[in-house]
C-alpha cells in the first residue's frame, strides 16, 4: 500500500467539469513515485471524492507543464489500487483518500479553498 509522507495543493482545476484540487502527493517510500491526486467536494459538506490519480515519470519540479509530446503523466485512476487478501481495490482507494485527507492540514486547506472556511464541516 502507498504510504504518504506529505501532500500539497498545487492548483485548483476541473476534471470532467467538476471543480477539483490538484494535490501533489509525496511517498514515504523512496521506491514509490510522486502522484497527483484530484479531489472534488462531495456530500456531506467537507467530504471529498478521489476523482483521478496521475502517476508521473517526469520531475514535477522541472517538467511542470502538461507536455503532450511524451507520456510523463499517466492516468492511473483505474490501475493504482488492486484487490488483495487484505482489502478490495475500492477499500484500498478509500484508505488512500482517508490517509491523504489526514496528511498535515490538507483537509483544512481544502475546506478553505472550496468552502471559504477553515473549520471541519463534517
Amino acid at each position: 500500500m502507498y504510504q504518504i509522507k506529505d501532500a500539497k495543493i498545487r492548483r485548483m482545476t476541473e476534471v470532467n467539469g467538476a471543480p477539483c484540487a490538484e494535490i501533489e502527493v509525496y511517498p514515504a517510500s523512496s521506491g514509490d513515485v510522486t502522484v497527483l491526486a484530484y479531489l472534488s467536494p462531495s456530500a456531506p459538506v467537507g467530504g471529498y471524492e478521489l476523482v483521478k490519480l496521475v502517476r508521473s515519470d517526469a520531475s514535477l519540479e522541472y517538467d511542470w507543464y502538461d507536455n503532450s509530446f511524451h507520456e510523463a503523466f499517466v492516468d492511473a485512476t483505474d490501475t493504482a489500487f488492486e484487490s488483495s487478501l487484505m482489502a478490495t481495490a475500492e477499500e484500498e482507494r478509500d484508505s488512500f483518500r482517508q490517509q491523504l485527507l489526514s496528511t498535515g492540514s490538507l483537509q483544512q486547506q481544502l475546506n478553505e479553498r472550496f468552502f471559504g472556511g477553515g473549520g471541519n464541516r463534517m
